[in-house]
């Protein structure tokens, strides 16, 4: 069969051509499910489609299993940005971008091309899956649900069934919520989230929690069953930003504190691992801490190059003795290679999204670090009476628990 002749799925999510390594995670654990439940059901390998914003050399090279083009959401901000000069207030300016696309859509040939492109990307997919991480928490929203919507109405157009994989949602203003429970009321075939507080956000019935599709894709990552972490160093990641502002000097000096009373407790060095390039999140900022304030000093922090596969930080994983990390997926990743992950948060933003993280450890009361009001030396304690009661056995349950949902999901819409 010819490439051209053969099955097109469009997906569209949290990758949009940034560096940001959870994403691109999601992006080639998604293709992977996609291609296998295909393989599964006796259909032939598709062609996954991605649409995103911007990078398309860099990301087809990162992640050659998906065929990367631009979708909708380059055209509306294109044209929305050109609204700027009439100096409407926001909400008017997004309301007349959306209402006025058509004519910017009709109004050269190259913008005709792209449209007709897009058209029949949704027209000759069998289905459309919307994955992610958290791109319609409040802070972008309206960035990427715009653009979303007017997909889904091209997809009620051309009856091409939309799917919301499992995400975080929130959290999200009232009138952002009102949209999206809208949207997904009347134009979503059908939706599962990663996080229970999407649950009440959203008005679904309890059947559509999951896990996060990382952790679930253990056709990707091998589930591993017997591992005893072994007491080599500890992986850390502060990120730069809580993605509603940049980190504070308080809350990077709090994080070193917390460093110091744990290697007071367990006496292991230190290793900072990056969860994504400094355009996207700044992962070394933390550095420049420790090498300008002398009470500092005796933390030993060894910097690993940036991540670039999965494998390379699962493989440090499965010799570190545990993680305390700022990254929703750095966490993630650190359990799948073996070791107990310790989540640190800092704003709602971060909050939400740690809400019910215990359940990736299979409920064995995984401490959450808040870096507001923190006991540096009560939460070293805990970090390490965590560390050392910690069973990979029971990440693993919950593993092959959250592969059996992901894969029975994917036989659903596939």
């Amino acid at each position: 069969m010819s490439d051209s002749s053969k099955l097109s799925i469009l997906i569209i999510g949290s990758y949009n051509g940034q560096d940001s390594f959870g994403d691109k995670c999601l992006a080639r654990c998604v293709a992977q499910q996609i291609r296998e439940t295909c393989n599964f059901s006796g259909h032939q390998s598709p062609k996954i489609i991605s649409h995103i914003d911007g990078n398309l050399e860099t990301s087809q090279g990162e992640i050659p299993e998906v065929e990367f083009s631009t979708g909708i959401s380059l055209l509306y901000w294109a044209w929305n940005n050109k609204l700027r000069h009439l100096h409407l207030p926001t909400a008017l300016q997004r309301f007349m971008a959306v209402i006025t696309l058509p004519v910017y859509l009709m109004a050269t040939q190259v913008n005709r091309r792209k449209l007709q492109r897009i058209k029949r990307e949704i027209r000759e997919s069998p289905l459309v899956y919307f994955y992610g991480g958290t791109q319609l928490s409040e802070q972008w929203f309206w960035y990427n649900f715009i653009p979303l919507m007017i997909t889904a109405f091209l997809c009620k157009l051309y009856q091409v069934p939309l799917y919301f994989g499992p995400q975080q949602y929130g959290p999200e203003n009232n009138w952002q919520r009102w949209f999206l429970r809208t949207t997904v009321k009347y134009l979503v075939r059908d939706i599962r989230v990663r996080n229970k507080n999407c649950l009440e956000l959203l008005n679904l019935s309890p059947e559509k929690l999951c896990y996060d599709e990382v952790f679930s894709c253990a056709i990707r990552y091998s589930v591993i069953k017997d591992h005893v972490p072994p007491k080599n160093f500890i992986l850390v990641n502060m990120r730069g930003t809580n993605f509603l502002r940049d980190g504070e000097s308080r809350e990077f000096e709090v994080f070193l504190n917390l460093l110091l009373a744990v290697k007071n407790q367990l006496g292991l060095p230190f290793k900072l691992f990056q969860m994504s390039g400094s355009s996207f999140c700044d992962d070394t900022k933390l550095l420049d801490f420790v090498q300008s304030r002398p009470e500092f000093s005796d933390i030993h922090l060894e910097v690993l190059p940036l991540v670039v596969e999965e494998a390379e930080l699962i493989k440090v994983a499965s010799q570190a003795y545990g993680t305390i990390s700022m990254s929703f997926h750095g966490c993630i990743l650190s359990m799948i290679g073996g070791c107990p992950s310790v989540p640190v948060t800092s704003g709602d933003y971060y909050d939400y999204k740690y809400i019910d993280f215990d359940k990736y450890s299979g409920e064995q009361g995984t401490p959450l670090i808040t870096l507001g009001n923190l006991d540096v030396k009560q939460a070293a304690a805990t970090i390490s009476d965590y560390f050392s009661k910690y069973s990979p056995a029971k990440t693993a349950i919950a593993r092959e628990t959250a592969a059996q949902q992901i894969k029975y999901w994917y036989k659903t819409i596939v």
